[in-house]
């Protein structure tokens, strides 16, 4: 199994947003990273624990409720 260096990744990822302000609108990138970011967070929560998973509603219930 290849281990991933978290560096390179970063380095990938932030080389792909510079493109993307280059060759898009900024307000383009922004949505992009939006939703990936929100499509990490379900992604994370799907996954996780059902410890975590109180946790993060309680959260979510302290800052939008």
């Amino acid at each position: 199994m290849m281990n991933i260096n978290a560096r390179m990744v970063g380095a990938l990822v932030g080389f792909i947003v510079a493109l993307l302000f280059i060759f898009f609108n900024w307000k383009v990138v922004l949505l992009v990273l939006g939703l990936s970011l929100l499509g990490y967070i379900i992604g994370l929560y799907m996954e996780a624990g059902e410890q975590v998973k109180r946790k993060l509603q309680e959260l979510f219930s302290l800052f939008f409720s």
